[in-house]
């Protein structure tokens, strides 16, 4: 029983870490995994602590936050744009 105990904290770590470093949403892991979104807070709160605690945190590193965040909206943004300038263009052929 150990041996599952062990692989389910180690998948969790892992699960954890995706969505901390920024690999994958919560969403995505919602859909490949089917684990809620809220869980997956919850185990990020286990590992890393509470997420809400910024005071701690350095004017630089709340921008650093503040501006990758910013790039993924952009990232995202430029990605439906891209998608609907093919869906238009074929249109036009």
């Amino acid at each position: 029983m150990a041996k599952y105990d062990n692989e389910f904290k180690r998948f969790k770590r892992e699960i954890a870490e995706l969505v901390h470093n920024k690999i994958k949403t919560r969403s995505e892991i919602k859909h490949e995994y089917g684990i809620a979104p809220s869980t997956v807070v919850g185990w990020e709160k286990q590992l890393f602590g509470d997420l809400k605690k910024r005071d701690d945190l350095s004017p630089q590193e709340l921008e650093i936050i503040k501006l990758k965040k910013l790039l993924k909206e952009k990232e995202e943004e430029n990605n439906i744009l891209k998608k609907a300038t093919a869906i238009f263009s074929r249109h036009l052929r």
